[in-house]
């Protein structure tokens, strides 16, 4: 009889569920992309490699894995090579019966149990180590975002600076032209070039910005402080819509926290290792008697075995102080977790907080303040030209319209530096929306 050949529907139902088990056996990752610039990422990529920081932790989460298997090793075997009932009157091997050269070969073994906990103590510090090395590869790459996006804010400022010291130029000539012609007073001249001069105080200060962080860039990835980097792409307004909730849910799998977690069981398994010391070692041993023959006499070799164990009495003075010390140490490790607990909450809250004023604010200045302030800004310079306002007025427009440009690069700044560090507190990448260039 022929089988059936299963419905269509079936199949994609089966075809469904294998396909959400895979993805739910996948580790966990950002929920979109990044969209990251290649240049950032590149560096990024490059800090990951070269970092000293990186470098060390990495070294050392290898050490401690190294030293698992080491842990729960045995002691080794102990060899003897002893000379056995000599006489001194003649220093003679032939002349006694019980005179030997004597070779012994003993191996000592810890009380069952004993191996195994060191083992799980030292994979439990090589576990948190592997995850100390992965919170600090998620440092490094928050630090080197921070570090690109400052240097795209001096970047800016200096075009923004740039921009304005070409207006007052335009402005020293104007009030130069009106007081020529007896239309303007000399104060309005003086008062224009020593703001112009400003400006150029000003892209002083914004050239030595760059230079300063573009060593601090370099740093992060091992390089030169002198190494030219590429200027940065601009900063860009973005959408803000992670939910709080959400983010302190993500942060439970904080290596930080993992790490800790760790060291907690770490400190569980030393106290059963130091439970363990109420019970004793055993020492096994084999030794050989080589015998010297006498013309008259011929004596055969002698074998033997030994077992010996330790006496663990010292229960007041060793013992249970050890196992108070392990002990004191999990309560300090419980304490440590719960603590980095609260403040890696109180950060997080911190950190949105500040992106969702961070995000009202660039909409508040990117749609109203700063276009305000251009139209403010050129309107008052038309009619500063014709003589129908006042240098005063123009001085405060213009003013205002920098400060307004240049604070809208400092809140996208301080945006994507606090989107860094939250996604440092919470262990992972956040998805990241696309924003338009300012």
């Amino acid at each position: 009889m022929a089988h059936k050949r299963p419905p269509l529907r079936m199949l994609l139902v089966l075809a469904l569920a294998l396909t959400w088990a895979f993805a739910a056996a996948l580790p966990l990752r950002a929920q979109g992309p990044g969209h990251l610039p290649p240049d950032l990422q590149a560096l990024i990529e490059e800090a990951m490699k070269a970092n000293s920081e990186v470098r060390q932790m990495r070294s050392l989460h290898t050490a401690s894995k190294e030293a698992v298997r080491s842990a729960g090793a045995l002691d080794d075997p102990e060899a003897a090579f002893l000379i056995k009932d000599l006489p001194t009157d003649t220093w003679s091997f032939s002349k006694e019966d019980m005179t030997q050269k004597m070779f012994e070969l003993s191996q000592k073994f810890p009380f069952p149990g004993k191996r195994r906990l060191r083992s799980e103590v030292a994979d439990s510090q090589a576990q948190a180590d592997g995850y100390t090395y992965r919170d600090k590869v998620n440092e490094i790459r928050s630090k080197v975002i921070m570090g690109y996006w400052g240097l795209s804010l001096a970047y800016a400022s200096y075009d923004l600076t740039q921009k304005n010291k070409q207006f007052w130029e335009q402005v020293v000539q104007v009030a130069e032209t009106r007081y020529g012609v007896g239309r303007g007073m000399q104060t309005d001249v003086l008062q224009a070039q020593v703001e112009l001069g400003n400006y150029l105080d000003r892209l002083f200060q914004w050239t030595q910005k760059q230079e300063s962080l573009r060593a601090d860039l370099n740093a992060l990835r091992s390089r030169p402080p002198q190494t030219p980097l590429e200027r940065p792409q601009a900063l860009k307004a973005r959408p803000f819509s992670l939910k709080l909730e959400d983010l302190l849910a993500q942060a439970e799998a904080k290596p930080q926290l993992q790490a800790l977690k760790a060291l907690m069981a770490k400190q569980e398994k030393a106290v059963d290792l130091a439970k363990k010391d109420y019970f004793p070692d055993f020492t096994i041993g084999v030794n050989y008697g080589m015998r010297e023959n006498r013309e008259d006499l011929k004596r055969s070799d002698m074998f033997g075995t030994k077992f010996m164990i330790n006496l663990p009495i010292w229960h007041g003075s060793k013992i249970k102080p050890r196992i108070r010390e392990e002990l004191a140490k999990q309560e300090a490790s419980k304490d440590a977790y719960q603590s980095a607990f609260n403040q890696l909450s109180a950060m997080i809250k911190d950190r949105h907080a500040k992106l969702q004023r961070l995000a009202r604010q660039i909409t508040l200045y990117h749609q109203g303040i700063v276009p305000q302030a251009r139209q403010a800004v050129s309107a008052a310079l038309a009619s500063y030209q014709v003589g129908a306002l006042d240098f005063a007025q123009l001085y405060q427009s213009q003013i205002a319209v920098y400060n307004a440009e240049i604070q809208l690069q400092e809140y996208l700044k301080d945006f994507e530096e606090n989107w860094a560090e939250l996604e440092w507190l919470v262990g992972q990448e956040l998805p990241r929306p696309l924003g338009g260039k300012i």
